[in-house]
């Protein structure tokens, strides 16, 4: 890999350790997915800057602490705790925290296409 790639990978995962450690502290609120979407979104906004014309993919990276947190916890609880409704908000995330950052990070590309035509 380049040095900028590495540079770019190991920042992504810092700064995704960070988010997951945030993570388990707004987890006991009442409604953190809507967290979910509104930290991570901006956070895929912050990072879209740096990303603009490189790899927006590797975007991704910031999520994969908390999606592999949330895995961890669906798979531990199980289907039947899922359907009950004790786990939902984990199987929600698993969806949610990529999509809420990789839209931030398409809005951000695209507006800093738009402000350089």
């Amino acid at each position: 890999m380049k040095k900028r790639t590495t540079d770019n990978v190991v920042l992504l995962l810092t700064s995704g350790f960070l988010l997951a450690a945030f993570k388990m502290f707004y987890l006991f609120l009442d409604f953190y997915n809507v967290l979910d979407v509104v930290v991570f979104g901006i956070t895929g906004f912050i990072i879209g800057g740096k990303l603009a014309g490189y790899r927006p993919a590797f975007g991704l990276l910031v999520t994969l602490p908390v999606v592999l947190i949330c895995l961890y916890f669906v798979v531990r609880l199980g289907y039947a705790s899922i359907m009950e409704g004790v786990g939902t908000s984990f199987a929600v995330s698993l969806i949610l925290i990529p999509l809420a950052t990789y839209v931030g990070i398409f809005i951000r590309i695209k507006r800093m296409a738009r402000r350089s035509v």
